[in-house]
């Protein structure tokens, strides 16, 4: 069985997703399987899975379909992870590239022992469809909390907030997710962190690396940006029902 399961949510990403699996191809860290939850792509994004599947055949790649009406966040994170057969299971968005050949072991690399429950880290580069906009916001967000250190390298986490181990990139423990799931009743988003913050009431932590990011943006103006910057505060906070 392989020690990672990497699970990609998807619906209609044949934009980014051929750059996501080729990165995934150059990894140094090759112990991974692919699950891919698909909920009802009208594009190419299954063909390029399957080509994927056919160019690399020592690599186990499992294609998950559900129904879109039957799609909410933690309900496809969920049947993602049953049907992983990894120690660790890797969130990564189809429109998220990982930003080196050793970022998966990078991440592996930060389980240091029984307290970490995951690992991740916020994307800090835009995708090269970025607006001006985008690629303004992250560039201040890697000058603010790298360049002038208020946000080290790699740090333990401790409390939950807004974006921590958000499965837009993020590897969590399979042991701790068969006894907690992803609540279904975060349906809109939010999930993440409420498994996180359950984790984290009894004494486990989190671990953020850079090391471990990813580029990640929409192609969304500022009015947009700010949108999806409330939207998520406020899924965060409490559970809502599932809205396209």
């Amino acid at each position: 069985m392989p020690l990672v399961s990497v699970i990609i949510r998807t619906k209609n990403e044949a934009v980014h997703l051929p750059k996501v699996l080729k990165i995934l191809e150059k990894q140094t860290f090759k112990d991974f399987e692919i699950i891919v939850v698909d909920s009802g792509s009208t594009d190419e994004t299954l063909n390029i899975v399957e080509e994927y599947k056919n160019k690399n055949p020592m690599t186990s790649v499992n294609i998950v379909k559900i129904k879109p009406e039957e799609f909410t966040y933690p309900y496809a994170s969920n049947v993602g992870a049953e049907n992983a057969q990894g120690k660790y299971l890797v969130y990564l968005s189809g429109h998220s590239l990982p930003i080196s050949e050793t970022w998966l072991q990078d991440g592996i690399n930060k389980f240091i022992d029984d307290r970490v429950a995951g690992v991740y880290c916020n994307p800090l580069y835009p995708l090269d469809d970025a607006t001006i906009v985008e690629r303004i916001i992250l560039l201040a967000a890697r000058l603010i909390r790298i360049k002038l250190r208020w946000w080290k390298e790699t740090e333990i986490i401790k409390r939950p907030g807004t974006g921590v181990m958000g499965t837009t990139n993020a590897i969590i423990r399979k042991d701790l997710w068969d006894k907690y799931h992803f609540n279904l009743s975060f349906a809109n988003g939010g999930e993440d962190g409420d498994w996180i913050a359950y984790w984290m009431e009894r004494d486990f932590v989190a671990i953020r690396d850079v090391k471990f990011t990813v580029r990640h943006s929409h192609s969304v103006g500022l009015i947009d940006y700010l949108k999806q910057y409330f939207h998520w505060r406020i899924e965060c906070a409490s559970p809502h029902p599932f809205k396209y």
